[in-house]
Order: structure tokens, then C-alpha cells, then sequence
């Protein structure tokens, strides 16, 4: 009896976890359309792999960390200025759904 209990506990905290997620995905999904428009069809056409990432990320913290990503991809098609302003505008989005040193980090990088 004693070997089913961690298993139990373990089956108990996986499915709580999920709904820990105070982010629905349906509250993602306008920070997800903005990151995907920012790259447009030429980046997805260069890095595939960023676009499935950005379709399938699941929550609001892992498309903020995605957005270094996107610079890079878009700072190989139209320059690092470009991508870095592109990127930038999405800022507000994030606003009020990560950290607040995270903002904060993103503007003292000017």
C-alpha cells in the first residue's frame, strides 16, 4: 500500500498544476497572434520551428521569453533595429501578466 502513495500524490499535484495556470488559453491567444503577425510569413518561412513554438506555448511567461527568439529570427531578415522595435511594441501586451521586472528590463534596454 505504502508504494501507491507517492504515485497518488504525484497524480494529484499533475492535475491540480494544470489548473494553477492562471492564464487561460484563450487569454494567451491575442499575445499569440501578435507575436505570430510580428513575424509574418517570411520568418515563418525561415524558422518554422519558432512559429509551431509560438502556437503551442502554454502560458504567458514562455511567449515572453519567446520574444528573444523572435528577434533573432526577424534581425536576420530586416535588421536588428527593425526586429528590436517590432518586438518592442509588443511590450503592452505582456503589461500586468509577467513580473514587473521583466517590464521593467525590457525598457531599461534602450
Amino acid at each position: 500500500m505504502r508504494l501507491l502513495k507517492p504515485a497518488i500524490r504525484h497524480s494529484i499535484s499533475a492535475l491540480l498544476g494544470s489548473e494553477l495556470r492562471k492564464d487561460s488559453p484563450e487569454s494567451l491567444e491575442p499575445v499569440r497572434q501578435a507575436m505570430l503577425d510580428v513575424l509574418g510569413q517570411d520568418g515563418a518561412t525561415a524558422n518554422p520551428q519558432l512559429t509551431r513554438r509560438l502556437q503551442y506555448l502554454y502560458d504567458i511567461q514562455a511567449l515572453w521569453f519567446a520574444r528573444a527568439e523572435l528577434v533573432a529570427v526577424l534581425s536576420s531578415l530586416h535588421g536588428e533595429v527593425k526586429a528590436v522595435e517590432a518586438v518592442r511594441k509588443l511590450t503592452p501586451l505582456f503589461e500586468g501578466r509577467v513580473s514587473p521586472a521583466l517590464l521593467e528590463s525590457a525598457r531599461s534596454h534602450r
